[in-house]
């Protein structure tokens, strides 16, 4: 059998470079034939060589290796070369068993680290494992936590809806009492015409108050589309605005109060004019004073 290496290495080579070794009388081996030749590894020159000592014993005097008479070389060369076979083979052998008890432990090591590598495959699939499993339950909670989180942001927006449309009931009833306050404004102007500069000077301040009113809801519209969190705030400005009406309105009645306890000391003082004018004029006088002067307080029809 011719055993070719990929690296050039031929067997006719291997052959030549042992038969010179064995013209030297020098003993054939992967090293000395590597070095005759200059090249080859000995993975590739030991195969090799096993073929150029399994056909040496044909070459030497038949299969067997033994000397036989019908040879064409001298007995005692005969003799020698199979000797030199005889030793040659041993080495052979014993290389062979140390060559294969070293690819055995060699296979064994190789054994061993792809039963450690397929061990620490199998741990790292596992760890895999845990960590896609790990990772599905963290992402079934995440979903969860967002269903909720989106329930809970359905519900705030039913919360902010329903403030919205309080805040726009409380609004329409502020328009309202501001819409009263007005009508009530125009009774007191038809009430109050005799006293025009006082009712001009409260209408100046009720005017300026509705101004301030309305330029509050105004701001507190646009805080209520801007910010409907403060919801609150606006109820307590709100609140704060139905006082300050209030109040007017109660200084208002408190002034028309006041009004009327100052027609009343006039009227008193008018009478008391008319009886001392009454104690002074004859009583002829008297008579056309009382019929000239009318009461004070009470207008003619």
């Amino acid at each position: 059998m011719q055993v070719k290496s990929p690296r050039g290495v031929q067997q006719a080579d291997v052959n030549g470079a042992a038969d010179e070794l064995l013209n030297e009388q020098l003993k054939p081996t992967i090293e000395r034939v590597r070095m005759k030749l200059g090249r080859g590894s000995p993975n590739t020159v030991g195969p090799m060589l096993d073929v150029w000592f399994s056909s040496l014993g044909e070459r030497l005097g038949g299969p067997t290796g033994k000397y036989e008479k019908t040879s064409d070389l001298p007995a005692a060369v005969q003799i020698a070369m199979n000797t030199l076979w005889k030793s040659a083979l041993q080495e052979a052998n014993s290389t062979f068993e140390a060559s294969k008890a070293d690819f055995a432990h060699t296979a064994s090591q190789q054994e061993q680290k792809m039963t450690t590598a397929l061990d620490e495959i199998e741990a790292e699939r596992g760890a895999f494992t845990r960590q896609a499993s790990e990772l599905k339950q963290a992402l079934d909670a995440l979903q969860v936590r967002l269903a909720e989180s989106q329930d809970q942001a359905n519900k705030l927006q039913m919360l902010v809806n329903k403030k919205d449309e309080e805040l726009t009931s409380s609004r329409r009833a502020l328009q309202q009492q501001v819409s009263e306050g007005n009508q009530e404004r125009r009774r007191h102007d038809d009430q109050l015409r005799a006293h025009s500069a006082e009712i001009q000077a409260l209408q100046s301040q009720f005017a300026s108050s509705e101004r301030r009113l309305m330029t509050e809801m105004d701001r507190e519209r646009q805080q209520v589309k801007k910010l409907q969190a403060e919801l609150e705030l606006e109820r307590r400005k709100q609140t704060q605005q139905k006082n300050e009406a209030q109040e007017l309105a109660d200084n208002l009645s408190k002034q028309l109060h006041e009004l009327s306890i100052q027609n009343t000391l006039l009227s008193e003082r008018a009478s008391g004019y008319l009886a001392r004018l009454n104690d002074v004029l004859p009583k002829k006088s008297k008579s056309v004073a009382k019929k000239s002067i009318p009461p004070l307080g009470k207008a003619k029809k």
